[in-house]
């Protein structure tokens, strides 16, 4: 069987050249088209199946497959599974049947795990002092992007509930062949997490959390929102002609104090007082209410309360003889929740 490994590796390239496109894992995924063009870039591949599904041996083959149809007859004979087959037929007990099978066990029989093998260079695992490999007891799998260690499940229940920290792993996992190479791994990766497996039930737990939670991604810290700018006197002015042109209708003019300007600015109301929040509030104010304020009168006082903003800001109403209509004077204004009054409240 030691030829096996090569065969295999013809085996599948073989079988990906005389897939159709259509037939592949990545057409399914909507990684490529019909005709084999890329539409998903990598940085672009978000889900699982997108990333699984367009292995670097899936963009070898697609690159090969182009350059076959180029030559002449790459569309046809040697694009025939069969005629695919013929160039491994001297294996004569391989079939398309039982190749892959015959490779499983083969590979199940032979496991090394290459990651923690290089890591060691002190002789604890077969092949890493010069000797040949000897077959390893060490089961590795992956489960969502992270190694896992399939273990006996003795080693599970000793360690189901984790490894303490400065606690020795051989506390846990013992000090045989899988458990210095769950050790090696841990010093290896000190920010991956140690998940393991009991071999006979499939259930997993953590040895060791990752430093940056449950997996390995790195933290990302959330954007925070933008502060909003202080509101200036040029600002005000555009929100006073916006609200002049709403109650133009019922024959009120919109003039804001100098204290409204110091006070929509403070740091009491916590968050800050916006251009746009203002002139919403003269709209719903004006819809609501528009000519009951009107009818008020000169001289009459009400605070006008937004309930979505918890903006409030009381007013007066002052006659303007010149103009011969009322002005409508915007004293304060704040950002309070249950704001208390004793002038008629008009909740929008």
């Amino acid at each position: 069987m030691a030829n096996l490994v090569d065969i295999y590796i013809v085996y599948r390239v073989l079988r990906k050249l005389t897939t159709p496109f259509t037939e592949w894992p990545a057409f399914a995924a909507g990684v490529i088209d019909a005709e084999g063009n890329i539409l998903k870039k990598s940085k672009d591949r978000r889900t699982v199946d997108e990333i699984d599904s367009f292995t670097p041996l899936d963009v070898m083959v697609l690159k090969l497959k182009r350059i076959l149809a180029k030559v002449p007859g790459g569309q046809t004979k040697f694009a025939t599974y069969a005629a695919a087959l013929l160039l491994i037929k001297e294996e004569k007990t391989l079939t398309e049947e039982n190749v892959e099978q015959k490779f499983s066990e083969y590979m199940a029989s032979e496991m090394i795990n290459e990651d923690i093998a290089n890591a060691v260079g002190t002789g604890n695992i077969a092949g890493t002092t010069g000797d040949p490999p000897k077959g390893s007891k060490v089961m590795m799998r992956r489960f969502a992007k992270n190694d896992v260690f399939v273990v006996d499940a003795k080693k599970f229940n000793q360690a189901r509930f984790g490894k303490k920290k400065y606690h020795k792993y051989e506390n846990y996992v013992g000090n045989d062949e899988v458990g210095n190479a769950i050790r090696v791994y841990g010093r290896k990766y000190p920010k991956r997490p140690i998940i393991i497996q009991d071999e006979l039930t499939g259930a997993m737990t953590f040895l060791r959390h990752g430093r940056s939670g449950m997996f390995t991604e790195a933290w990302i810290e959330p954007k925070k929102a933008p502060v909003a700018k202080e509101v200036t006197p040029e600002d005000l002015k555009n929100v006073e002609a916006y609200a002049d042109k709403l109650f133009k209708a019922v024959g009120i003019d919109v003039a804001f104090t100098k204290h409204f300007l110091e006070r929509v600015n403070d740091a009491r109301n916590k968050t800050q007082i916006t251009p746009m929040e203002l002139s919403n509030m003269f709209r719903k104010s004006y819809g609501k209410y528009g000519k009951k304020i009107a009818e008020l009168g000169a001289d009459a006082e009400a605070v006008i309360n937004d309930m979505q903003s918890n903006i409030n800001m009381p007013f007066v109403l002052k006659w303007d003889s010149k103009s011969q209509e009322l002005d409508l004077v915007a004293k304060t204004v704040m950002r309070k929740k249950n704001f208390m009054t004793p002038d008629t409240k008009l909740s929008v």
